[in-house]
């Protein structure tokens, strides 16, 4: 799965909520594997506040797929609801 089609997917079950850039950038660095750290330092951000971008950002997809998010299975979790929705 690509992080445009992880993306779309996002945009399907927030159906009214859209990332905000900060965010959004947070799940596609998360997505390629880069820590906290490397995010704040790329965003010019302190680490601290991209942790807790992050940790929003996961409860927030918890409870619209109704299961533990966090930064390790994120994409886990989107492909199976990929397989389970779209037939993917």
């Amino acid at each position: 799965m690509t992080i445009e089609e992880a993306l779309n997917i996002l945009d399907t079950v927030f159906q009214d909520i859209q990332l905000n850039d900060t965010q959004e950038s947070v799940f596609r660095q998360s997505w390629a594997g880069l820590t906290y750290q490397e995010i704040a330092q790329e965003l010019n951000f302190a680490t601290e506040y991209i942790r807790a971008v992050g940790a929003q950002l996961w409860n927030s997809l918890s409870d619209v797929f109704g299961e533990r998010v966090t930064k390790q299975n994120v994409r886990s979790v989107l492909e199976r609801w990929a397989r389970h929705n779209l037939g993917i």
